[in-house]
């Protein structure tokens, strides 16, 4: 059955998260400043109530980056923090908002990337990543190209559908992981698909253990053989905030040579490896709470 909000407004086990959604729903409509304010403020809540994951982050970071101190990877996850607060102020104005103030400080490079993939009449794979901007970076390019977007869907029945229903007001369309079939025909109909596949999903789904900062990292090898299916060209794209999160750069990069290449552990590792250039660059921008070597090969003792 298709849910409408009525169907939960009726529910009282669904009204403290209306609740949550409505204040979502007055931030999408407060000024752009008083946005900013509220992110750097619930940077600074987790910064203090979050210790579990602060710890999680604080352990990525060390297996990274090994090099850096104690006092650095401090800097870094205070900034991390307050990136992933403007993440979430972020996903209120995507998800109730038409983006127009957004839209107007964005700036997009590398399109034309994009239009030259899509002259060959294959699809495009745009290949993205975990950082604290996802959310925003694919809504803002939705308003420039249709893109159709892969997601895991919630198991809340009320995130689901305000989530597809926030989103839809961007994207061309949304497809569920599972739904292979349909993605595929996005990309046959020479289609764009926004997809990022940079977390561990478990010994069941992941294929290959592909280096990550010269550590195993379980890696899903989706991007190989939806490409390897269709012919669809493989786009990195990213989205990074500037002047103190006042503008958003939008960067498509030229279509990956060879992919895919020989091997779908070569794949992996030549993904993991743009990541980690990325990051290198502005570390504190990924979302370091996921415990991304949580899979382990050979049954060996966890890192966490």
């Amino acid at each position: 059955m298709k849910q409408t909000l009525s169907y939960f407004i009726v529910r009282p086990k669904y009204w403290f998260g209306l609740i949550g959604f409505a204040i979502s729903w007055l931030i999408a409509r407060l000024p752009r400043a008083m946005q900013r304010g509220i992110a750097r403020a619930l940077g600074f809540v987790m910064l203090k109530v979050s210790g579990r994951h602060k710890k999680i982050v604080d352990r990525n970071l060390t297996l990274c980056f090994p090099e850096k101190t104690a006092e650095e990877r401090e800097t870094i996850i205070k900034e991390n923090a307050y990136l992933t607060g403007y993440g979430v102020v972020e996903t209120s104005a995507c998800w109730f908002s038409d983006l127009s103030s957004y839209l107007k400080d964005t700036k997009v490079h590398g399109i034309d990337n994009l239009h030259a993939a899509l002259d060959k009449g294959k699809g495009v794979i745009l290949l993205s990543f975990h950082t604290t901007g996802l959310e925003i970076g694919a809504q803002l390019l939705s308003h420039q190209e249709r893109i159709s977007g892969m997601y895991k869907p919630d198991k809340n029945p009320l995130i689901e559908y305000m989530m597809t229903k926030g989103r839809l007001r961007h994207v061309n369309q949304l497809v569920q992981q599972q739904d292979v079939r349909s993605m595929l025909k996005v990309l046959k109909n020479n289609g764009i698909v926004w997809y990022a596949a940079d977390q561990d999903y478990g010994p069941k789904r992941s294929a290959v253990f592909a280096p990550f900062f010269g550590i195993p990292a379980a890696c899903i090898t989706a991007t190989t053989k939806f490409a390897k299916m269709t012919g669809a060209a493989v786009i990195p794209f990213t989205q990074t905030r500037t002047n103190k999160a006042r503008n958003y750069e939008l960067t498509v990069y030229p279509a990956l040579k060879n992919f895919p290449g020989e091997s779908e552990l070569a794949d992996a590792t030549r993904i993991n490896q743009i990541l980690e250039d990325i990051l290198r660059a502005n570390p504190a921008d990924y979302f370091w709470v996921h415990k991304r070597f949580k899979t382990r090969p050979n049954n060996e003792e966890s890192l966490y």
